[in-house]
């Protein structure tokens, strides 16, 4: 249950979180909207993305490392997931990233499914797949 006592379904939280990303409030996406939060990306190796493909724990490393970055580096960067499947505390969403890298001009759109396991009405874990090439695209010109 949520703080006013309705029922919170895992896809509940989770669109949370993608309508605060859409406001720009990045506070909503920090604690206690998540509790150690993970965050792998579709590639072993750091050459495979601009940002950091790998585990960070802990919703502070989120920010940190991705959410901050982001928005000193894209113009317009967007995250809209279009469709939400969820299977008891596992939700997967499916959308689209976009935005404009400020060095180069370029811009890029790039589907994604992102894996979410929710306990209670907390984020949990979340596992990134992604076209990094398409990003590189943008941010290498």
């Amino acid at each position: 249950m949520d703080k006013e006592g309705f029922t919170t379904t895992p896809v509940d939280t989770v669109r949370r979180f993608y309508d605060a990303l859409g406001r720009g409030d990045v506070a909503a996406t920090s604690p206690p909207s998540y509790r150690s939060l993970i965050r792998r990306s579709n590639g072993p190796r750091r050459s495979a993305s601009p940002y950091y493909s790998g585990t960070w724990h802990g919703p502070q490393a989120v920010l940190d490392n991705l959410l901050v970055p982001l928005s000193g580096d894209w113009d317009g960067f967007s995250v809209k997931a279009h469709e939400f499947i969820a299977e008891g505390n596992r939700v997967v969403s499916l959308g689209t990233y976009s935005g404009t890298f400020k060095k180069t001009g370029r811009s890029f759109s790039a589907t994604f499914a992102h894996v979410w396991t929710v306990r209670g009405d907390k984020l949990a874990r979340f596992d990134m797949h992604t076209d990094t090439a398409k990003v590189l695209e943008a941010v290498k010109g």
